[in-house]
């Protein structure tokens, strides 16, 4: 009995830690030993010369300038697409992000503008991701969730019961053990942006 309960839990260790083969960000490695690189899954996208942000590879989807425009989008509230204001990311000042979970999106917000919109992966079922206003308590580059066995690069935590976000597969839909899962293209600028003490704002 013991044995089987053992080799349960380590299934659904290794079931946290799988990659989606649609935008898996898995199979090469960045600078950091153990960080997976985005660059698998997505490359930079320009308009008028200037970065904007982040789309699959190999998709002709477009990322548009402006945040209105992107959100306007017909299939914003299915894209993976990651829309960015570099000059925003890169100032100081009140600084908050939004996790909508009916979205499965999320906010970077520099002094009430949008800097950031990313797609976030959340918990689903009985891990679902607890609500409410937040605070950054740790932060750690190549954090390893001892309760699944897998790293959570980038991870920033939320709750001291093991609640961060950090780097990890995007679905679209609730999928993870209740922590906020990112893409690194997402996850390692806002890791660098973000202070401890900084407000995460996780709503229905």
């Amino acid at each position: 009995m013991k044995a089987a309960i053992v080799f349960l839990f380590v299934v659904l260790g290794v079931v946290a830690c799988q990659s989606e083969p649609e935008v898996s960000i898995h199979g090469h490695k960045s600078a950091i030993e153990g960080v997976p690189s985005a660059q698998s899954a997505y490359v930079m996208a320009h308009s008028n010369g200037l970065h904007t942000g982040y789309k699959l590879a190999n998709t002709s989807e477009p990322v548009p300038q402006s945040h209105e425009e992107f959100i306007n989008m017909a299939n914003y509230p299915q894209t993976f697409n990651v829309w960015m204001n570099p000059h925003l990311m890169q100032q100081s000042g009140h600084r908050i992000v939004r996790i909508m979970l009916s979205q499965q999106r999320g906010l970077y917000l520099v002094n009430g503008e949008v800097a950031m919109d990313f797609p976030v992966c959340t918990g689903q079922g009985s891990k679902r991701t607890p609500t409410g206003v937040f605070s950054i308590k740790e932060k750690h580059i190549r954090h390893h969730s001892n309760l699944y066995d897998c790293p959570m690069p980038y991870f920033m935590r939320l709750t001291w019961g093991g609640i961060g976000m950090h780097v990890g597969d995007i679905y679209r839909k609730p999928a993870s053990h209740g922590c906020i899962r990112l893409p690194r293209v997402a996850c390692e600028p806002l890791y660098r942006a973000l202070p401890y003490g900084s407000s995460v704002q996780i709503e229905p």
